[in-house]
């Protein structure tokens, strides 16, 4: 004997619980966040690759250049080239000329610190950069303070200067960088590239590189030249990286090896933890199994939730986190145990960690089919789901776990609930997402039709 079908308040009712269950489970796992593989990949390592990206920021950077400002073009073309750096590359942005100091010949500031795999960072940091209000523009003192940011590495180290002109503060300027230099005692090469200089500022700042050992100086008159110069720049730094890997390779970790559900954006891999406080209690996602190549792998998840628990299925590729699918949901709450099986699905969930620059979107959409044994009577739903992804940029997040910088991505999702017991009920909603390189997703809120859903975390734990 089955049961009654539920009235229509009750009907509207389960379909929002299950709508919620279902779809916010699905999309804040998606959000889960670390790099430490990649941390980890250079522990043992004797030698530490760096760069350090240096832009003029002075008033002279708003002149127009073939039809666009000198920092509208440096600041495109620079975000291209970061994009193809060895992700294995140490890493930071410093700007001059700013008006992040008040002394305007000391004006320099580091943007985006050293840091491994820091191509979203300065991505960010990059589109944030306008011209300041002072007129001196302070390249030597860049210069110095980036020698003694890199010297902090083991190098080899390179730094790449994209300037709009000569030092205005020190007529000493190549003299200072060259005794920095060799007081660092570093391997060191310095690429300084001039973007539509007067050729009068272009004889003083080919004159300071001459005295700069291991410096070299390009004109680049338009935004052309400038990323073929970039590019070239980049291309070598990048096989300094492949040869320090060859030669200085990576003793085997003593942690489980490496998959591709070691996603620099998402550290499936055993034993990873994260706890998180909801309105209705704790939530903890624990990652029970991964096993596979660094080509192909499968990670489990279990989930536990106030009333509930859940198992999530991952499968992980090139193109990253590309499907997964339910196991199984059991919600106390209301007396349910839930099967859950993906009959279709497209698109990508996550995106390899070069594919969350500020900007980037990606969408997926998945079919399923849930099957409940509810109290004596069973029936069958499905959920049709759409997700549409952008990587908005970097922010400041606040969370009982601490205060982190974190990559914000918004969202949007709909889904249709079908069934025979309940007819046809759909939902939309909006997210958004806080991932803390390093450390994983730090927040997460979901805005529905009626309610909001925000999440954050507590504890974790990363092997």
């Amino acid at each position: 004997m089955t049961a009654a079908p539920a009235p229509p308040k009750d009907r509207k009712r389960l379909a929002i619980i299950v709508i919620c269950v279902v779809v916010g489970a699905c999309l804040c796992v998606a959000a889960a966040v670390a790099a430490f593989f990649l941390f980890r990949d250079r522990l043992g390592r004797s030698t530490q690759p760096t760069i350090e990206y240096i832009l003029d920021a002075s008033p002279r950077m708003r002149s127009s250049s073939g039809g666009d400002t000198r920092i509208g073009i440096a600041r495109g073309v620079l975000t291209e080239i970061v994009r193809t750096a060895d992700p294995r590359l140490t890493a930071g942005l410093r700007l001059f000329g700013a008006g992040a100091l008040s002394e305007s010949c000391q004006d320099t500031n580091l943007v985006v610190p050293l840091a491994l795999s820091n191509r979203v960072k300065i991505e960010a940091g990059l589109g944030d950069v306008a011209p300041g209000p002072e007129p001196d523009s302070p390249l030597a003192e860049a210069m110095i303070a980036a020698i003694r940011d890199v010297a902090k590495t083991k190098g080899p180290h390179s730094i790449v200067v994209v300037t709009g002109g000569a030092d205005s503060c020190n007529p000493e300027s190549g003299e200072l960088i060259r005794r920095e230099a060799e007081r660092a005692g570093v391997e060191l090469k310095v690429f300084v590239i001039g973007l539509d200089v007067p050729p009068e500022e272009a004889e003083a700042v080919r004159a300071m590189v001459a005295m700069i050992p291991g410096a070299t100086y390009q004109e680049a008159p338009d935004a052309a030249a400038l990323r073929g110069a970039l590019t070239a720049i980049q291309t070598e730094v990048n096989r300094q990286v492949e040869e320090d890997s060859a030669e200085s390779p990576t003793e085997p970790p003593t942690e489980s090896p490496e998959t591709a559900c070691d996603h620099p954006y998402m550290p499936l891999r055993s034993g990873a933890t994260w706890t998180y406080a909801t309105a209705e209690g704790a939530m903890t996602w624990s990652v029970g199994g991964a096993s596979g190549s660094t080509d192909s792998a499968s990670a489990t998840m279990d989930i536990t939730m106030p009333g509930g628990s859940m198992t999530v299925h991952w499968n992980c590729g090139s193109e990253g986190l590309v499907s997964y699918d339910f196991g199984s949901l059991n919600v106390s709450g209301i007396g349910q145990m839930v099967t859950m099986e993906v009959i279709d699905g497209s698109g990508t969930f996550l995106p390899p960690a070069d594919g969350l620059a500020p900007g980037a979107s990606w969408a997926s959409d998945y079919t399923v089919v849930m099957h409940f044994a509810v109290e004596g009577y069973s029936m069958d739903m499905t959920a049709e789901t759409s997700e549409t992804w952008t990587a908005a940029g970097t922010e400041t997040v606040t969370v009982p776990a601490g205060t982190f910088e974190a990559m914000r991505v918004d969202g949007t999702g709909s889904a249709t609930l079908s069934g025979e017991m309940i007819g046809e009920t759909s939902s939309t909603t909006s997210s958004t997402y806080w991932y803390a390189q390093g450390i994983g997703l730090v927040r997460y809120t979901i805005t529905g039709e009626s309610s909001t859903y925000d999440v954050t975390l507590t504890s974790y734990s990363l092997p």
